[in-house]
């Protein structure tokens, strides 16, 4: 029975492959289909062929590897037990013919999109399916590597022109959502290949991820969405960390652009980032997700297919109570230079304040308000009390930032 569930659900998802509802289309729960029926039940090409979709839409490089130990029992098989693919001839040429469709749909599909696999892991395909084509009776063509492409760009110009025109000519708007979501994550991630600490990566990142989602989705008087919640394996893949730092980063984006409503899996990525010294990323993805959360409010109240809410209160704080600084720590006065002429600590104040965001912005005028009062010039610390109070409500800041606000109000009041 429980196989027959697994089918049922696996089918019912897939029944949205290349209809109006393919953009619905949930990929992890399609992969973690067809590998506990691959695994466990039958080496069914089809259920193949739906496991290989699926790997292509997530983009992860451990999907790549299981996909290649996959192939490689495949050709186990076909050598040495082809009865268990095909109990006739006739069968068994029909389930051949179809993994080649599927081989030769994955390689195109892999060069096309500039799917995320490792250089390691290409080869190791390459040599996969080279002995498939053995098997098979045909020579598929190899997988480009990364490598080689890069230097072919680099060695040839008249490449770099065509590259270059090809992407003026580009019409974004025409693209559907899943091209618009693949074109960002794969320029996101062309961008960290030539260099990690590029914050413009993560920056694509996000349009892929929330780039064109205008609404929030749909629900019942109980507010619960038809989105579902992401799968329990893909989130332990997440928390494991067992890929190296680049891939484990590539990981995260794919999984989240194909979940852009799993604000507690944005917050794992930001904490992942944060413990791997990349504290300017977490920043950046903390103040885009911040505004996201303040354009789409009603998110909080909403839930996943599964009663769980999408933004619990405690999610909702890490983005919008944070105190957000591309200088790694909040501004403050250096009690050891609080007997320092005003100037100094102003000069001090304004180089911690390079980034010129709103947030430092806060945090300096608050921080110049404190050394006011401290200095007994209450006048001008009121003055900037009242600008900061101002500023707060414009912004709707005062909503997530109350303790700060109050105090500020109670300051104003007293001085």
């Amino acid at each position: 029975m429980e196989n027959l569930e697994i089918y049922h659900l696996l089918e019912d998802e897939m029944s949205k492959y290349k209809t109006l509802n393919h953009e619905d289309i949930k990929w992890n729960n399609i992969y973690e289909y067809s590998l506990e029926i691959l695994q466990q039940f039958s080496m069914d090409i089809r259920i193949c062929n739906y496991f290989v979709l699926s790997c292509i839409a997530l983009n992860n490089e451990e999907s790549f590897e299981i996909m290649n130990k996959l192939f490689k029992s495949l050709a186990n098989i076909l050598q040495n037990s082809p009865e268990n693919l095909g109990k006739n001839a006739n069968t068994l040429n029909a389930q051949k013919r179809k993994l080649k469709n599927i081989i030769e749909h994955f390689i195109m599909e892999s060069d096309k999109l500039n799917l995320s696999h490792s250089t390691q892991t290409t080869i190791d395909l390459n040599h996969t399916f080279n002995l498939l084509g053995e098997i098979l009776g045909c020579d598929f063509k190899e997988i480009r590597l990364k490598q080689y492409i890069q230097e072919s760009k680099i060695t040839s110009s008249p490449i770099i022109k065509q590259v270059e025109l090809q992407t003026q000519n580009l019409n974004i708007v025409s693209f559907s959502d899943r091209e618009y979501r693949i074109f960002f994550n794969n320029l996101a991630f062309e961008i960290l290949e030539d260099d990690k600490e590029n914050l413009n990566a993560y920056a694509m990142f996000v349009e892929a991820m929330w780039g064109r989602i205008k609404t929030l989705p749909s629900h019942n008087d109980e507010n619960v969405t038809q989105i579902k919640y992401p799968d329990k394996n893909l989130i332990q893949i997440l928390l494991q960390n067992n890929l190296n730092e680049l891939e484990h980063i590539k990981c995260f984006m794919s999984n989240l652009v194909l979940n852009p409503f799993w604000i507690e899996g944005l917050k794992f990525f930001c904490e992942f980032l944060q413990k791997h010294k990349k504290v300017n990323a977490s920043n950046l993805l903390n103040v885009l997700a911040r505004n996201f959360l303040l354009k789409f409010k009603e998110i909080s109240n909403l839930k996943f297919n599964n009663g769980k809410f999408m933004c619990e209160e405690q999610i909702l704080n890490y983005f919008l109570k944070q105190d957000i600084n591309f200088n790694h720590t909040k501004p403050k006065i250096n009690k050891s230079k609080r007997n320092n002429g005003i100037n100094e600590v102003l000069i001090g104040i304004n180089t911690q304040n390079h980034n010129n965001s709103l947030f430092s912005n806060i945090n300096a005028l608050i921080e110049m308000a404190r050394l006011f009062e401290e200095k007994n010039m209450q006048n001008n610390a009121k003055t900037l009390y009242i600008q900061i109070k101002d500023l707060m409500e414009k912004t709707l800041l005062k909503d997530y930032l109350s303790e700060d606000y109050l105090e500020i109000k109670a300051k104003i009041e007293k001085i």
